[in-house]
């Protein structure tokens, strides 16, 4: 097989490079075990603190925690929680179960992609390589391990075992076996809207190019995840556009280039390219061109729009992040670019080693440069965290300094896991409308602004009992009539 496709040696370097910085950064991750995460640049704190919430509130239960009270469960995705809740009665530690969480999907997505790679005739140094290049480039090192979007890396697991056994049945006809894409499907849904509408797109890949009996075996498979689904989807559907992510598009980050949006921009060029040039050659050495072109269509017009931005105006598939379009092209990319004929690129043999070894070091330098290691507490966050102790009733932060080290949301979710405590705030802005997230932040420049009579109104409205707050912040509320509970060298902590 290796003298009929890209030979193995070309992967051993880039493979080692990828492979090395991928699991120094899984072991730089693993401070989450026992330092919670107060940084700016982390999601973790918000998925560990709803898991909490899963096992105090209950599912579709009031959840008093956050926002003054949400229906746990109603607009978050589950299916990442329902996966780690068995570890979390085990360890009785959020943070543990949560890095334990990160492993396992990591191992559970190994296993997939070599057996599943096996029978689709890849090398085991191709499966490893696939793996370390999947999970270990610049894109998923960003967004999985460090900020620790884990609920949509759950949803990926999941969704690769769909793309494989899509894959495989590609060129087999479908059988009775074919149901059991069922109960991935299942977990793709109930993860997050990004892995819910990839996956749908790629079955639908499957679904044009096979006979009408084979594609009422897809039908039934879909409706069958939909029935399975529904005890979410429905309430979810039901309050989507009284939130806050009905508003918000998340392909916008393509509509402007500016530093916060220069990656996404770089990578949303440069993976669509790649999958146009790589499923040129891979059509061209195809026995069956028309079948390869219509199953692979739906990639294609996503990797068009999303170059040519179009995808930023088509309802539904732009609010997928342009991050999880670029996995999706990239592993089909990969996929492609293993399978092709090595007679048929012989003569961009050198271009492939090049390019492959660019891409490794590429992806290493980008994370040193733009994705920060584990970022420890600092004496502020020391000083915060002694506070909680004192709270007694609903509280909120208000004017933090040096967000990039102490982030307000990130307390939010450490005070009820660890002090069962509840705040205005919160760390899920999709439980809430728009009006109440402006209100909270409007706190902020209330206390900037000196604004007493004010800030007394809104926190009394928000049924805020005690402020947290910073600096000189501290006198204004002594002037403004709070009562001072505790004093710190930089935070201090008043009741209403």
């Amino acid at each position: 097989m290796g003298e009929k496709t890209i030979p193995d040696k070309f992967l051993y370097l880039p493979a080692i490079i990828v492979g090395v910085y991928f699991l120094f950064r899984l072991i730089n991750q693993s401070k989450i075990m026992w330092i919670f995460p107060l940084d700016k640049y982390n999601d973790w704190s918000s998925y560990m603190a709803q898991l909490y919430f899963l096992k105090t509130c209950g599912f579709h239960n009031l959840c008093q925690y956050w926002y003054n009270g949400f229906i746990n469960f109603q607009i978050n995705q589950p299916g990442w929680y329902f996966f780690a809740y068995p570890i979390y009665l085990i360890t009785n530690n959020v943070q543990l179960t949560a890095y334990i969480s990160l492993i396992l999907i990591l191992i559970l997505s190994f296993i997939a992609i070599y057996i599943l790679g096996k029978k689709l005739d890849l090398s085991k140094t191709k499966i490893i390589t696939f793996f370390l290049f999947f999970f270990g480039n610049a894109v998923a090192i960003g967004n999985y391990i460090r900020v620790g979007k884990i609920h949509e890396l759950f949803g990926w697991l999941n969704s690769i075992v769909i793309f494989l056994f899509l894959l495989f049945y590609k060129d087999k006809k479908l059988d009775k076996n074919f149901f059991f894409i069922i109960p991935f499907y299942f977990f793709a849904v109930l993860s997050h809207q990004n892995s819910a509408i990839i996956s749908s797109l790629a079955i639908l890949g499957l679904f044009l190019i096979k006979n009408f009996k084979e594609k009422l075996l897809i039908i039934y498979s879909v409706l069958i995840t939909i029935i399975l689904t529904s005890f979410w989807w429905i309430d979810y559907i039901k309050n989507f556009f009284n939130t806050t992510s009905a508003t918000i598009i998340v392909a916008n980050t393509l509509r402007t280039i500016n530093r916060a949006t220069l990656n996404d921009n770089i990578v949303a060029f440069l993976v669509p390219l790649a999958f146009f040039i790589v499923f040129y050659f891979y059509l061209k050495s195809s026995q069956n061109r028309k079948k390869e072109f219509i199953f692979f269509l739906p990639m294609n017009i996503i990797a068009f729009l999303i170059l040519t931005r179009l995808i930023l105006f088509i309802p539904i598939i732009n609010h997928v992040f342009p991050d999880s379009y670029s996995l999706f092209l990239f592993f089909f990319t990969l996929f492609m670019l293993f399978k092709l004929d090595l007679k048929l690129i012989k003569n961009y043999k050198v271009f492939i080693i090049i390019g492959l070894l660019l891409f490794s070091i590429a992806s290493v330098t980008l994370n040193i440069i733009f994705t920060p290691l584990f970022i420890e507490h600092t004496e502020l966050e020391k000083e915060t965290l002694s506070l909680f102790s004192n709270v007694e009733g609903k509280f909120v932060l208000l004017a933090t300094p040096l967000r990039r080290t102490s982030y307000p949301n990130a307390y939010y979710s450490y005070a009820p896991i660890y002090y069962n405590l509840s705040t205005a705030g919160g760390w899920y802005p999709s439980m809430t409308d728009q009006n109440y997230l402006n209100k909270v932040d409007n706190l902020d420049n209330l206390i900037r602004a000196r604004n007493c009579e004010l800030l007394k109104k809104e926190i009394h409205e928000l049924n805020v009992s005690e402020i947290i707050t910073y600096d000189s912040n501290c006198e204004f509320l002594n002037k403004c009539g709070f009562n001072k509970k505790v004093n710190k060298s930089r935070v201090c902590l008043y009741s209403t």
